[in-house]
């Protein structure tokens, strides 16, 4: 059987990627599928883009004018990430992903680079969603240097698209930074004592076939191998 991956609020382009890595998108709606009952019979987690983040769910008062919230969104997905790094549910998250990742494990955000990281760097180009806007530099000896190594010249780097205004500020802890762009602004984050579990800022669903997806499924796969029965937590509450 192909492993399940959830994935809540998808695009085409998500679903694509994921199908075209072996698996099978399991779509989450927060009218039909309770949490953490959905997650039950998933054996990995899709964390998409979209809008910002509310500043509140990781502890700022002032919101900057650029922010776009979703409330009914950042409930639902905070819950879907927070549940998953509990059962260690295999993770990718990409861009607002990253963010939502970040924020469900306790780490905050900045709310918009442009003013609180002046910088000339292009972090949002829109079209075409392939564009590649700058480099970033990957951290030896972590997951997503493994996964890219083959995509990585002698100096590391790796050239990406981007269309994010916001960026990891502080990481949660259990999670390392795992690459950086050139003007300082964390681009990939991971937590090293998990199955998987990575976020990256770019969007690597628009770049064609990618290790980050092989790697989520990869990941699943193992689960499904290893625990066919799903997840038991251990106050024996079922999923």
């Amino acid at each position: 059987m192909k492993p399940r991956i959830a994935i809540a609020w998808p695009k085409a382009e998500y679903l694509a990627s994921l199908t075209r890595a072996g698996a099978e998108p399991v779509e989450l709606k927060p009218e039909r599928d309770v949490l953490p009952d959905a997650l039950a019979q998933c054996d990995g987690v899709l964390l998409t883009g979209g809008v910002d983040v509310d500043p509140a769910e990781y502890g700022d008062a002032v919101v900057h004018p650029t922010v776009e919230i979703d409330a009914e969104r950042d409930r639902y997905e905070l819950a879907i990430a927070r549940e998953a790094i509990a059962r260690d549910l295999p993770i990718l998250a990409i861009c607002r992903g990253a963010q939502v990742l970040n924020v469900a494990a306790g780490g905050t955000l900045v709310q918009d680079i442009p003013s609180q990281h002046p910088t000339s760097l292009a972090h949002s180009i829109e079209e075409p969603k392939s564009a590649i806007a700058h480099d970033v530099a990957i951290a030896p000896s972590t997951c997503l240097s493994v996964l890219l190594n083959d995509q990585l010249g002698a100096d590391r780097r790796l050239a990406v698209n981007s269309r994010h205004h916001q960026s990891v500020k502080d990481t949660a802890d259990g999670f390392i930074v795992s690459a950086v762009a050139p003007d300082g602004v964390i681009e990939a984050i991971e937590k090293p004592d998990a199955a998987f579990c990575m976020g990256v800022q770019w969007h690597p669903e628009d770049l064609g076939p990618s290790p980050l997806f092989t790697g989520l499924i990869e990941a699943a796969k193992r689960r499904r191998q290893t625990s066919p029965a799903g997840f038991s937590p251990p106050d024996g509450r079922q999923g």
